[in-house]
């Protein structure tokens, strides 16, 4: 009798710990589906840094004093920012700049993030022209001139 009655107690006790424990597949479960949640909400935040509506490309090859030619696109976005991209094969050079495209009554000056090096364009028809800061155009024109590529 007195055997039963322990095993009776000890049968209840595991039992009693069994159900006060969280079920392990319901704790799977809750962390497959905060993961998700947290997943959906990182797809929506990337969302909103969608790269803003591309306006104009321009293209071209610009002098450059130590490079036989400075290959150069632009590309202006609708929310006035701009990504320029610089290469020169012959002396392995390559820089990409990021800024902001302030409005002129002739044209545009971009305005890099970083560093002072503004450079100014004015519009002729569907293409640019790099000019000088007091937005005079070189002699040769046609050298500094970059094509609209859409």
């Amino acid at each position: 009798y007195f055997m039963k009655k322990h095993i009776f107690t000890l049968g209840a006790a595991v039992l009693l710990l069994a159900s006060c424990q969280n079920n392990p597949s319901q704790n799977a479960n809750n962390v497959v589906s905060d993961t998700t949640t947290m997943m959906e909400d990182a797809a929506k935040k990337v969302e909103e840094v969608v790269t803003p509506q591309l306006l104009a490309t321009y293209v071209g090859t610009l002098p450059a004093a130590d490079c036989a030619g400075l290959a150069t696109v632009i590309h202006l976005y609708a929310d006035d920012t701009y990504v320029k991209q610089e290469s020169c094969a012959s002396k392995d050079y390559q820089a990409k700049e990021e800024g902001k495209v302030v409005r002129t009554d002739k044209g545009f000056t971009l305005v890099p993030n970083a560093g002072d090096h503004k450079s100014y364009y004015v519009t002729k028809g569907d293409n640019i022209v790099q000019v000088g800061e007091d937005g005079k155009e070189p002699q040769m024109v046609k050298d500094y001139t970059l094509t609209k590529q859409m």
